[in-house]
């Protein structure tokens, strides 16, 4: 017998939206309730629309979705904004780092599984996003190693012999996310300054609140978000997205 259709009051983030139609909207929302779930939003573009600027991406909205277990696209009925983060929408690396993110989420995430712990990361790191004064670059790749934590394959290393490393270069192992000093056979290594290398187990284990006010050199920087993509690649392979990062490069150019 098909299960019954359910009201559904959640926090979602917006991870992606277009349009549908004349009026209407299609929307991947990241729910605290129901995970990952696409949504369709009827007469979201008509003039008279109650759904506002709630459904464009970044948004942190509450929801209120009429929910058919088994169908492709539930039916939302209302949104009302819990953060604007109108500030995080003033910077282009701020914007950049925060679709970032909800694209590397929507892309990692199966539909219709709940993940309140990493929907409290991300929401963590777009409030962090928005309120930091300074230093937001650290925040992307942190992202991705709790991310990778929380779907378990984060790196596995041992602190107390990161911080015995005397050798200036080190080798990340892309498969285990264990640091040395030295190249093993079948390794799948990563080569690293020291530095790097500490900054990288620091991101992947540190709180929040501390990671906002590490200090980092543009060049140990460089050296960590491709240490880290590399280790997100190795683990996800195809499924690692890469279109919010080209549209940025262009507009660099």
């Amino acid at each position: 017998m098909p299960k019954p259709a359910t009201i559904v009051h959640t926090d979602a983030i917006v991870l992606r939206s277009i349009d549908y139609g004349e009026t209407s909207r299609i929307v991947t929302l990241f729910t605290r309730e129901r995970g990952k779930i696409g949504v369709m939003a009827k007469g979201a573009r008509s003039g008279k629309s109650r759904f506002g600027s709630t459904l464009e991406p970044l948004a942190h909205i509450s929801v209120v979705i009429y929910f058919k277990p088994g169908r492709e696209l539930q039916i939302i009925s209302e949104a009302s904004h819990v953060f604007t983060h109108d500030a995080l929408r003033g910077s282009l690396e701020r914007i950049e780092t925060g679709l970032r993110m909800i694209e590397l989420t929507s892309a990692l995430l199966e539909p219709d599984e709940a993940h309140p712990e990493i929907f409290g990361l991300l929401a963590g790191c777009m409030t962090a996003l928005e309120n930091a004064p300074a230093r937001t670059g650290n925040i992307w790749p942190f992202y991705q190693l709790r991310l990778a934590t929380s779907l378990g394959f984060g790196p596995g290393f041992d602190g107390e012999k990161i911080k015995a490393m005397e050798a200036e270069m080190g080798v990340l192992n892309l498969k285990k996310g264990d640091i040395s000093d030295h190249t093993e056979e079948n390794y799948f290594p990563f080569h690293a300054s020291r530095s790097a290398l500490r900054a990288f187990a620091v991101l992947a284990r540190a709180h929040l609140s501390d990671i906002v006010r590490m200090e980092l050199s543009p060049q140990i920087s460089i050296e960590v978000n491709n240490m880290v993509t590399a280790y997100l690649k190795f683990h996800v392979e195809d499924a690692y997205p890469n279109r919010s990062s080209k549209v940025f490069a262009q507009l660099a150019l």
